[in-house]
């Protein structure tokens, strides 16, 4: 029972050191970190030692101060890795439908289509114009605004090995069917931070997607808002509805780990 309790206070006390350089932001040395724990230096050394020989901290060589270690980053990240994006983000998605009165979708990639994995609808007046998407539904990547930001966010060899795959067959007059127009496109996407289907996919809608981005900068998904065309003008989806739709695709993005800007 002693061997327990004396692992369990070692434990709170490795625990304890790292807290305390985490909430200085700072690197700190033994004293300053005995000071604030309010224990004697000699009782912290072997535990800052063993946090370090497991690399949970690091030590700089000049100023023998101790901070964050790489495994202690790793750690995080891999949480970070595995928060499933429809969990976190539906309340934003459910938060924006609701402040536009417009239909939210979320779509993944999979391999040269999308997948839409979460849908927040509205309350349409009879014989409105509605999407037709479902939760699961597949859809093209080249005729929707979400499957172009999806596309943009690739590696150039990545998005060259789907591109090789798709056909820019037209779904309605509106589609991108010339290869160089559609790559044109891509890059304006990529450059502006978001992409938009003006009727390319369904007469009648138009939409804006922005993308979703992990704590590596990876676009893991994106975020869309589609409009019928009789209620919003262009003008219009690219201002107020895209602000909203920005300022959503950063919220999921922070809780997905992404700390910058976009």
């Amino acid at each position: 029972m002693e061997d327990k309790i004396t692992k369990l206070n070692t434990i709170g006390k490795a625990i304890s050191v790292i807290e305390t350089i985490r909430m200085a932001n700072r690197p700190l040395r033994i004293k300053e970190i005995a000071e604030a724990l309010d224990l004697n230096k000699s009782s912290l050394h072997h535990h800052i030692k063993t946090l370090t020989e497991f690399g949970y901290l690091q030590q700089d060589s000049d100023s023998r101060k101790y901070d964050i270690g790489l495994n202690l980053v790793r750690v995080g990240q891999s949480y970070l890795q595995r928060l499933d994006v429809r969990e976190r983000g539906h309340i934003y998605l459910e938060q924006l439908s609701n402040e536009l009165n417009q239909t939210v979708h979320m779509l993944v990639l999979d391999h040269d289509e999308a997948v839409y994995i979460d849908k927040v609808d509205v309350n349409h007046q009879p014989g409105a114009l509605q999407c037709s998407s479902f939760i699961g539904k597949r859809t093209d990547l080249y005729s929707t605004a979400s499957g172009k930001v999806l596309l943009s966010n690739l590696e150039q060899g990545s998005l060259n090995a789907i591109l090789e795959n798709i056909k820019l067959k037209p779904i309605t007059p509106y589609t991108l069917t010339d290869v160089t127009e559609f790559e044109e496109d891509l890059i304006r996407c990529k450059e502006r931070g978001y992409a938009m289907d003006l009727q390319e996919h369904s007469m009648g809608l138009q939409c804006i997607a922005v993308p979703i981005v992990n704590s590596h900068s990876q676009c893991v998904a994106a975020v869309s808002v589609s409009c019928p065309i009789a209620t919003i003008s262009t003008e219009e989806l690219e201002t107020t509805v895209l602000e909203k739709l920005k300022d959503t695709g950063m919220k999921i993005s922070s809780v997905m780990g992404y700390i910058a800007t976009y």
